[in-house]
């Protein structure tokens, strides 16, 4: 029954007369919206001024869900992630990810226990751990609810993370003078894009608005 409700929802949203002059609503991970929002409405207000946009920030298994309801058109994601059937994925810019540690820390192995880490549900967890050799001996007991928690926390040399480059270069760390990012070598990385439902009329406004993820 849901998926038939979302399936006229998706004919009624094609047929607005203009996507671009239309209200949609944008789902995005939180791992991603702090540090690509503004940039992006930014971008999508000089492109499309017309366009309304609402955004509903939750984790990957919650968007899945509701873009399975029709409760938002796309959504923004990280990648990798196993998709169900009915989603269609595009992705379009890389965003590596580094090790971080206290500057007192000399050694860059990571001690058993020492990895701090986002708590189970967040996409940027297992990114971690897919792309890095990396055992749960390694995972430290506390875990984080968010990305700025778990700076704070190396910070005062608890242990030691890995950050992706977006949040670096936001400026995550301009008031952490005592960590060290190790810019030369990483194993790690996720790719940024969009999901939306298969068959959807509007794939190339999509693809539109997703471009200018990474527009300067």
């Amino acid at each position: 029954a849901i998926s038939v409700l979302a399936e006229m929802n998706v004919l009624v949203s094609t047929s607005k007369l203009d996507f671009f002059e239309s209200e949609i609503a944008i789902g995005v991970i939180p791992t991603i919206s702090t540090y690509i929002l503004p940039n992006f409405l930014s971008n999508i207000t000089q492109s499309y001024p017309k366009l309304k946009v609402s955004f509903k920030e939750d984790t990957s298994e919650n968007l899945l869900k509701q873009l399975d309801q029709a409760k938002i058109d796309f959504a923004i994601f990280a990648f990798p992630y196993e998709m169900p059937e009915f989603i269609e994925s595009f992705q379009v810019f890389a965003d590596p990810i580094y090790f971080i540690q206290h500057k007192n820390r000399k050694s860059k192995a990571i001690d058993n226990g020492s990895l701090l880490m986002l708590e189970q549900g967040h996409c940027l967890r297992s990114h971690i751990l897919q792309n890095n050799e990396i055992s749960t001996k390694h995972i430290s007991n506390f875990s984080c609810t968010s990305i700025s928690t778990l700076v704070a926390m190396v910070d005062t040399n608890i242990g030691v993370s890995f950050l992706p480059r977006m949040a670096i270069d936001f400026g995550i760390l301009s008031h952490y003078p005592n960590i060290n990012i190790d810019l030369k070598s990483t194993k790690a990385k996720r790719d940024i894009g969009v999901i939306y439902r298969k068959n959807n009329q509007q794939e190339e406004n999509i693809k539109k608005l997703a471009a200018l993820l990474k527009a300067g």
